[in-house]
């Protein structure tokens, strides 16, 4: 039974040990964005992450990613969502504006805040200017067309 108990407990040891060697990379790729991010960025292992992992979630860890603030990637901002939106469903989005309905379409909405008594003008609107919108090569400008076309509908 010690012996069991014994092996037990240097699997698990051993588990921990590679945890915090697997996690040792980087804080943000464990922890994320953030001012603990910040605080622990040249910091290994798993305790500095679980540190800066608790510290952004305390600390504004949620403003950080909505806004791209405190050393958070550009996608970790709501706009950088809408550009990774609309980059993995472009023909959909577009077949979606063209129709005037659909689910990525409502999404989309939804994702730049248009309230929903809104919703079915600014959808109207995306409609009206799909040819402009989805004539942009590049997603950036796609999102710009949008950007434009939905800002009346945007508080």
């Amino acid at each position: 039974m010690k012996k069991a108990l014994s092996k037990v407990a240097l699997a698990l040891s051993l588990t921990v040990m590679a945890a915090s060697g697997a996690q040792a990379s980087s804080t943000q790729d464990a922890a994320g964005c953030g001012v603990g991010t910040l605080i622990f960025k040249d910091q290994h292992g798993l305790i500095f992450n679980l540190l800066a992992t608790t510290t952004n979630g305390i600390l504004f860890g949620t403003v950080s990613q909505t806004f791209g603030i405190l050393n958070c990637p550009a996608d970790a901002s709501v706009s950088g969502k809408i550009a990774s939106f609309i980059d993995f469903n472009k023909q959909q989005l577009a077949i979606e504006v063209a129709q005037g309905k659909g689910d990525r379409l409502a999404a989309l909405v939804e994702m730049y805040g248009v309230k929903q008594a809104d919703r079915q003008a600014a959808i109207a609107a995306l409609k009206a200017n799909q040819i402009a919108i989805f004539s942009q090569q590049s997603t950036s400008a796609i999102q710009g067309e949008m950007n434009k076309t939905l800002q009346a509908f945007v508080s």
